[in-house]
């Protein structure tokens, strides 16, 4: 075989090696410089782009293929307390609280559901770049009950910030003065309404001993700083009331008479009166030129950023926030105010809430309400412990006992009716009752931390006339 050697591929001239390479049509039209000014300009854009795109997904915009558009979104962020609840959306489940859920702007039957809880539901607007909220505590179907004390109370007063619980422990109904032995548990008690880290309580603590002063039929009030109690019990030679002051905190070895009781309670007026003033202090003069004309102000809420009130005339309350405040509460507000409703005004969000007339509340119009007295002393058979006659029931603190109060959450208010015990949102929506049974006199006081309610009640009478108190679990 011949082999031409002009052909072999190793003979053959290289043209990268012999042939110098031509610059591209660009670099030869453009200079350097401009070149990289063009791909600065470029990568800005294109990152500026790409941040767009991620700006508008996050705030809710969405390609629709089908329409070959694209539109806004918005999102349902949902939490429960107790976690774990299931979100049902129109009918239609999306998994369990603690998730953000893309939806079209429209109107919604938002419903939270949890095994052993009463559902949670309400319709919610869904606007776009708007986040709507479902945040709801639910409260069990069956609570537990707690006993607080075990030997029998009476004359529960709840002092004026919630954060403390008077009352007297009586002696046994057979018991007379000569045979109560030192140490006596009968007298009068504070607890406090507050959990103590790692779950530890203190118990109730005595202020007064009946061997020191029988509290067991007396008239009981709290100081505007929530530390003294003004106690006021009838001689029963004279038939003259007494009153004597103590302190909260400790046990009273020694009961102090109140020289002028006239001028206690005249200073205690000015204090509560520096306290309202303090509150009302934020509001707008729009509001508070309402609230002087047309309200009975009832309570502020825990955070005072809401006030439940009763209307006194008919008015009509101005718009103060301008422009209106996005993404509120959905549920229709009522400024033209009615006499003799009460309402929730929603401080933060300058919205108005009607909750009825009073009087299906068993609100008397534009009066604060004396804690009851137990219905359970009426049972008791007289005693030489008794020192006193019977005195008026009056028992009144700083805001009254009311048929409707607040519960920490700030978001709740608690309903007390005949057998039994409802909480409702501050809008007036899901009112469900948390306790149907028997509970002394209306007398309900909420723990500082919303998850329990104090009821006095006598679970069994054949064993005992007095009744006790007891924990409401409802969280």
């Amino acid at each position: 075989m011949i082999i031409n050697k002009q052909t072999l591929p190793f003979d053959a001239p290289h043209a990268s090696s012999s042939t110098p390479k031509q610059p591209s049509f660009w670099r030869r039209l453009l200079p350097e410089s401009i070149r990289n000014l063009l791909t600065t300009i470029l990568t800005a854009y294109l990152i500026l782009g790409i941040s767009g795109v991620i700006i508008a997904y996050g705030r809710g915009y969405r390609l629709n293929v089908k329409e070959k558009s694209v539109g806004t979104t918005g999102m349902l962020t949902t939490t429960s307390n107790p976690n774990g609840a299931f979100v049902i959306i129109n009918g239609k489940k999306y998994g369990a609280t603690s998730t953000n859920i893309t939806l079209p702007p429209d109107w919604y039957d938002v419903r939270i559901e949890k095994e052993g809880y009463q559902p949670w539901g309400k319709k919610l607007r869904v606007q776009g770049e708007i986040l709507a909220r479902a945040d709801p505590v639910l409260f069990p179907k069956n609570p537990s009950l707690t006993a607080i004390s075990t030997e029998g109370v009476g004359n529960p007063v709840l002092s004026p910030d919630g954060t403390k619980l008077a009352f007297t422990v009586l002696p046994p109904p057979e018991a007379t003065i000569s045979g109560l032995p030192a140490g006596t548990k009968a007298g009068l008690y504070v607890i406090d309404l507050v959990d103590k880290p790692l779950g530890i309580n203190r118990d109730a603590r005595q202020i007064v001993s009946t061997l020191t002063l029988d509290t067991s039929r007396a008239n009981i009030s709290w100081s505007p700083d929530n530390v003294s109690l003004l106690i006021e019990v009838t001689n029963p030679t004279t038939g003259l009331p007494l009153t004597y002051l103590v302190d909260s905190n400790r046990l009273n070895q020694i009961v102090p008479p109140v020289q002028s009781k006239e001028t206690l309670l005249a200073t205690w007026k000015k204090e509560q009166a520096t306290i309202d003033e303090e509150k009302l202090a934020p509001l707008a003069p729009e509001f508070i030129s309402i609230a002087t004309d047309s309200m009975h102000i009832m309570a502020f809420s825990p955070d005072e950023l809401k006030i439940l009130y009763e209307a006194t005339a008919s008015a009509t309350l101005p718009i103060i926030i301008t422009p209106r405040v996005i993404g509120t509460n959905p549920t229709p507000e009522n400024r033209d105010l009615i006499k003799d409703h009460i309402y929730v005004y929603d401080l933060k969000e300058d919205r108005n809430y009607d909750l009825g007339d009073a009087k299906k509340y068993g609100i008397i119009a534009h009066q604060t309400y004396p804690s009851p007295t137990p219905t359970s002393k009426s049972k008791r058979p007289s005693t030489d412990l008794v020192l006193e006659a019977p005195p008026t029931p009056v028992n009144q603190s700083q805001g009254g006992w009311m048929p409707v109060q607040w519960l920490s959450t700030s978001n709740h208010l608690v309903v007390t009716a005949p057998g039994h015990i409802d909480i409702m949102e501050y809008d007036g929506g899901n009112r469900v009752t948390v306790y149907a049974g028997p509970f002394e006199s209306g007398f309900v006081a909420p723990w500082t931390n919303g998850s329990k309610l104090v009821v006095m009640t006598n679970l069994n009478p054949s064993a005992s006339v007095d009744p006790n108190l007891y924990a409401v679990n409802i969280r």
